[in-house]
């Protein structure tokens, strides 16, 4: 395999990260001059940019590749470009040569102390250098800059990723440096940005290499070319949420009076770190150290402050109660609460947030819930002193408690208690930290559920960190409360944009009255999670997604995981059919179709006879095609039933005839004998002629029929199959079978006047058809069993027997 290689010189300024104006230039004389690269104090920086100026390699710290002969440089931009692994495609590739100055480099920095007002001044300081050797150094800097009066050289602060700044002049302020800007520092730079400071050497070359691959092949196949993975696409993030005022933020008016869901958002926005997965329903989750009972107790005590902060809360809003607190008083206790709501941790946020069986007791079943009191008696004290008891049964069990390695002598002293107390909220802190040090290898657990495997607030830097990108939510502009919360300050879980549950709908609004969110137990749903377990399936499948990566087994994984339906976003492949013209059903798709439930008493009626102008022989239909599901097993789907007729159903029907029992085996673990599935299908041409098949029709599935009438108008042909699915390609007939009768009387096909699905009225002993109908379809010619089958594999098809019979 030999390689197509073409090099560039290209300008530099392309890449540089601050350069003077065109005006200042022009004011500026610049010389010549002749300087010497001291690899012991100079070095260069070596950059590689994809070809939409991103960096996708680099090394600040002194690139090796070079040689040096006759004080010249010599590089070999290929081969330093190889050497860092890209051998296809095109890049850009850029030096730097530098010279550090001031004692710093890209290890040992500086960082900003101060800024001035106008962003073009900077006072330096260094925790790595001396005072000595700062004030040494900028000496010795400020003598080399005034050593030649014609000459001032540039020098740069370098933050790093080829950001050059232009410095004009520097000055040393006891053991500070005071740094004067050619232009305002740019906003992304601030207090403690680190840096040093550097000068250039020689000014810097740029080149463009492609390098193109040639494949040698013996056959005559064209390799197409690779995917432009630089591409790069701007609009990943959606607009921000819409400007919020404090009051609008705080006023509540939910089930648990004002303030409640506010308590329970600041608790969630006070959390420092990212939140684990931890099941708080079993100790052994997240108690090791500390105390199961103590923590118990805490929430205990928490929880009786709230309820007696709520109470005076309720009398300083309504002085005629008596009381001595005024109306002002209010938002002192408001505050209280909210400060000990806040500082929950997570267990105390599932006793009083989550309604679960190890949870605190809840008056209400639907969100927000209302905690039980604690007073005594009540289902909050009862549960209490339950759970107490299964907390300390847990404690005499754990023998990795901190409390433990206390001398039982002091423990046994009452005086001690606040020592004890000390140890357990030490024991606390240990488990906060032991619990997450747990969960580090949860990153590599792909678990596709939301609240298992690597944390929902984590998934999304795993994602990146595989080199993936991903986007936003079309759900980023909801408020606070829909997003961490799934509920609106009012307490409604309606929160989604467009939706309502009030009618009349407003113009523009959905009405919803069913709520998926909150289908098995009330329980909340934010809209962040939504976006998350997104993430988490992609991140579940991503090995999967990038071995079919522009297959449509990978567009169609991809497509499910954002929960969309196949019937709804369709994946369109471009090509005809296969040459050979057998079991010829490539246009097979899961679409959505209706069907016609027939119920109690629904039918379909048609005319039989046909438009003259269609010239079909005897202005009749020749063929006749359906679909039918029989409905689930009940005592009226195991009953003989009628499924078409002509008129009264005297003569020409179909019927379907059950004779076996649908029960299971007398013995436990018993099944139903699988030939209690067929039936017999009947096809009567008069009261006495009549041919029939025996399938299983009661399988639960659909099955196509078809009955023709032949050349000789005499023969007709019964056919009835289905096909049998692998995932979700329904790819070869199943069960198919065919039967057929010689006709002695003609009169009551050829003369009919109306087509019924099922029979107009019951037929003897057969109950009308109680299941579900689709593609009914009449022929004015005779089809053959081949295109029966291309129906029965694809029901979309209206192929014919010749090219135009469609």
């Amino acid at each position: 395999m030999a390689d197509i290689i073409n090099i560039q010189e290209i300008n530099p300024i392309t890449f540089e990260y601050q350069e003077y104006s065109t005006q200042d230039q022009s004011l500026i004389s610049s010389i010549d001059i002749n300087t010497q690269f001291n690899p012991s104090q100079d070095y260069i920086e070596y950059f590689i940019y994809d070809i939409n100026e991103n960096i996708v390699s680099q090394n600040t710290s002194g690139f090796p590749n070079f040689t040096l002969q006759d004080n010249q440089i010599v590089i070999n931009p290929e081969k330093d470009l190889r050497a860092y692994g890209f051998t296809e495609g095109s890049y850009n590739t850029l030096y730097n040569f530098l010279s550090n100055q001031l004692n710093s480099n890209s290890i040992t920095k500086y960082y900003i102390e101060q800024i001035s007002s106008d962003r073009t001044e900077l006072r330096l300081n260094s925790t790595q250098l001396t005072s000595e050797e700062i004030i040494t150094s900028v000496n010795e800097f400020i003598e080399y800059l005034n050593s030649d009066e014609k000459i001032y050289p540039d020098f740069y602060l370098n933050f790093d990723d080829n950001q050059l700044v232009i410095a004009n002049n520097i000055k040393l302020d006891g053991n500070t440096v005071l740094i004067k800007l050619y232009e305002p520092l740019p906003n992304k730079f601030n207090i403690k940005s680190e840096l040093w400071v550097v000068e250039k050497v020689a000014e810097p070359v740029a080149y463009n290499i492609s390098i193109t691959p040639i494949f040698e092949v013996e056959n005559d196949n064209i390799a197409l070319k690779g995917p432009n993975l630089n591409l790069s696409i701007k609009d990943n993030i959606n607009n921000s949420t819409e400007y919020k005022t404090r009051s609008s933020l705080s006023s509540t008016t939910d089930s648990q009076g004002s303030g409640s869901l506010q308590y329970q958002l600041n608790n969630i926005l006070a959390e420092k770190g990212i939140k684990i997965n931890i099941d708080y329903s079993d100790y052994s989750n997240f108690i090791n150290f500390s105390s199961a009972q103590a923590r118990l107790e805490n929430f205990y005590y928490k929880l009786s402050l709230i309820e007696e902060y709520t109470v005076s809360s309720s009398y300083s809003t309504n002085p005629s109660s008596g009381s001595y607190y005024v109306s002002s008083s209010n938002n002192i206790w408001q505050k209280k609460i909210d400060d000990i709501i806040t500082g929950f941790d997570g267990y105390e946020h599932f006793l009083y947030f989550e309604s679960e069986s190890k949870s605190w007791p809840k008056t209400n079943s639907t969100p927000p819930y209302i905690n039980a009191p604690t007073t005594n008696p009540g289902i909050g004290y009862n549960f209490f002193v339950t759970q107490s008891t299964s907390a300390s049964a847990y404690d005499d069990e754990n023998d990795d408690a901190l409390i433990n390695s206390i001398p039982e002598y002091l423990r046994d002293d009452s005086n001690n208690a606040q020592y004890e107390l000390f140890i357990e909220m030490l024991g606390q802190q240990f488990d906060n930290i032991y619990t997450y040090i747990q969960s580090v290898t949860d990153k590599f657990d792909a678990d596709n559920r939301l609240n298992y495997g690597i944390s929902k607030d984590l998934v999304t830097d795993a994602i990146r960190d595989l080199g993936v990108k991903i986007y936003q939510n079309n759900f980023s502009v909801n408020d606070l409360y829909i997003g961490l919360l799934g509920i609106d300050p009012s307490g409604s879980l309606l929160g989604l944009p467009g939706t309502t549950g009030l009618l009349p709908a407003p113009s523009g609004f959905e009405y919803i009255d069913t709520y998926v969110t909150a289908s098995n137990t009330g329980s909340l749903y934010p809209t962040s999670d939504i976006n998350k377990s997104i993430y988490k399936r992609i991140y579940h499948n991503l090995p999967y997604l990038l071995k079919k990566k522009g297959t449509v087994e990978g567009l169609r994984t991809l497509i499910n995981i954002y929960g969309i339906p196949d019937t709804i976003l369709r994946i369109s492949e471009f090509g005809g059919k296969d040459k050979i013209n057998i079991n010829d059903w490539d246009y097979w798709q899961d679409v959505y179709n209706y069907k016609f439930d027939t119920g109690e008493d629904g039918t379909i009626e048609t005319e039989w006879p046909l438009n003259s102008s269609w010239l079909s022989r005897d202005d009749i239909p020749h063929t006749l095609q359906f679909r039918f599901k029989m409905p689930p097993s009940s005592s009226n789907s195991l009953q003989s039933q009628s499924l078409w007729s002509l008129d009264d159903g005297s003569e020409v029907k179909m019927v379907l005839e059950y004779d076996r029992d649908f029960s299971s085996g007398s013995y436990s673990g018993s099944i139903p004998d699988p030939s209690n599935q067929y039936a017999n299908l009947y096809f009567y041409i008069d009261s006495s002629t009549s041919c029939s098949v025996n399938l299983p029709f009661f399988d639960g599935g659909w099955w196509s029929v078809m009955v023709s009438q032949q050349e000789d108008e005499s023969l007709f042909e019964l056919y009835a199959a289905n096909k049998i699915y692998n995932g979700k390609d329904g790819y070869e007939i199943g069960f198919i079978a065919s039967s057929s009768l010689t006709a002695s009387v003609l009169t009551h096909w050829n003369n009919a006047l109306n087509s019924y699905f099922p029979s107009q009225a019951p037929i003897g002993s057969y109950t009308n058809f109680s299941g579900s109908y689709q593609e009914i379809r009449y022929f004015n010619t005779t089809l053959r069993d081949t295109t029966f089958r291309d129906y029965t594999m694809n029901p979309n098809s209206i192929e014919g027997s010749t090219f135009s019979s469609s």
